[in-house]
């Protein structure tokens, strides 16, 4: 996929698309799959998400004791044990896989191989399973591409698996494997909506080859945009975090310090092959409903409004005259021709310098939406063919406008 591929329906997933902040010299997106490199996420048979620095050991749960020191007010936090770490990891490896990828001969030469019926190890990742049927989650890009399959257990047993959905656009992919019932654990997948900043996450995955291996740090940041995904959307709403993760571990759990799986490490920002504290991980509820749609039988898609937006400060609100309770919101640049907003009557314009001019959208089905996040996240639980009301501003007037979603497009549209 090339950029004119990718750049072809401007802001074009769920929410309004911003074109993702150019990485700063010398660091950019890395994928954690363990193939020949580290290589960019949107590049075929990459896989992964990197995240440094060392654990911080502080325990988040109890309330913490104060100690004042002349004018500073000290706050220490209980040490987070050993035996805590420990018991966790017990409880929870078993349901964490090694993904192992293969590719026919015919796609990848290698010494002795036969040419239409020989395989040749192409890469491994990390996935972890989600129900007793075999369910297991792990990334597209760690899958993609691959004639074969296989997974290792936490006890080095190895068994075939096949892929029984893909969502390229969340950069997720459901595998299936016929695991004994006494050789697996289930993983317990908590609620990402409710993460926060300074909670405990630990990292279990397949670094370098290195099968169930264990990291821990804490959450850096939510809501995160960082990169495209495989299916071209911009990757947002992520959770950042320093817990170390390296090529590898791409496709596996992160946990919060309860054992339940809060997102799967995705990316890394690094100028180097490793971690450096910087990793991205897909909140755990977005594949929840990825989940919901493969075993429905139903493709995956992503509702688009189909509009590009910047963020209303006070002095864009002035400028825009907008009334003086009006300071935020979200300024709409261009609405994308037969789109979802364009078909609405929603209206973008900018300014010679880019500065959005267009329709401000306050609210959507009455929910207040500030941030481009806000808007993506609501956004990424509707369908396409779903109507949302967007409430909007417009030379001094509020409007509510109904808009009829519409599917994603591909690269191929």
């Amino acid at each position: 996929m090339n950029n004119e591929e990718i750049n072809k329906y401007p802001q074009s997933w769920s929410a309004p698309n911003v074109p993702p902040e150019t990485p700063r010299e010398g660091f950019s997106r890395r994928s954690l799959f363990r193939g020949g490199a580290i290589a960019a996420l949107v590049g075929s048979g990459a896989i992964g998400g990197i995240a440094g620095s060392a654990f911080t050991a502080a325990r988040l749960g109890g309330a913490p004791s104060v100690v004042y020191a002349g004018q500073n007010l000290v706050t220490r936090l209980p040490a987070q044990s050993d035996t805590d770490i420990a018991a966790l990891y017990q409880a929870v490896s078993r349901a964490v896989v090694a993904v192992q990828t293969a590719t026919a001969a015919r796609q990848r030469t290698a010494p002795g191989a036969v040419p239409g019926t020989d395989v040749v190890p192409s890469g491994e990742g990390t996935g972890f399973i989600v129900d007793g049927d075999g369910t297991i989650f792990t990334n597209f890009h760690v899958v993609s591409g691959a004639d074969r399959l296989a997974v290792v257990l936490h006890d080095g047993t190895r068994l075939e698996a096949k892929v029984i959905g893909t969502d390229p656009g969340s950069d997720l992919a459901v595998l299936r494997a016929d695991i004994p019932t006494d050789r697996t654990g289930i993983a317990t997948l908590g609620d990402s909506d409710a993460v926060q900043p300074g909670q405990m996450a630990i990292a279990i995955g397949t670094p370098f080859g290195l099968d169930h291996t264990i990291t821990a740090g804490i959450i850096s940041a939510v809501g995160r945009e960082f990169g495209t995904t495989p299916g071209g959307r911009p990757a947002r709403g992520l959770i950042q975090t320093d817990a170390p993760i390296n090529p590898g571990n791409s496709g596996g759990p992160l946990f919060n310090s309860s054992g339940e799986v809060i997102g799967i490490t995705t990316s890394i920002e690094s100028p180097v092959r490793g971690s450096v504290g910087i990793g991205f991980a897909v909140p755990i509820n977005r594949a929840r409903l990825v989940l919901t749609q493969v075993r429905a039988g139903k493709p995956v898609e992503h509702s688009w409004l189909g509009v590009s937006i910047g963020t209303v400060t006070p002095e864009l609100a002035t400028t825009l005259g907008l009334p003086e309770g009006v300071r935020s919101g979200l300024a709409l640049s261009q609405v994308v021709p037969n789109g979802p907003a364009a078909k609405a009557g929603l209206r973008g314009s900018a300014a010679s310098d880019g500065t959005p001019r267009g329709d401000v959208i306050v609210a959507i089905d009455g929910r207040p939406v500030l941030r481009l996040a806000e808007l993506s996240a609501y956004l990424e639980q509707k369908n396409p063919g779903e109507i949302v009301t967007v409430t909007i501003w417009r030379g001094g007037e509020r409007k509510e406008v109904p808009v009829t979603l519409q599917a994603w497009p591909t690269s191929s549209s």
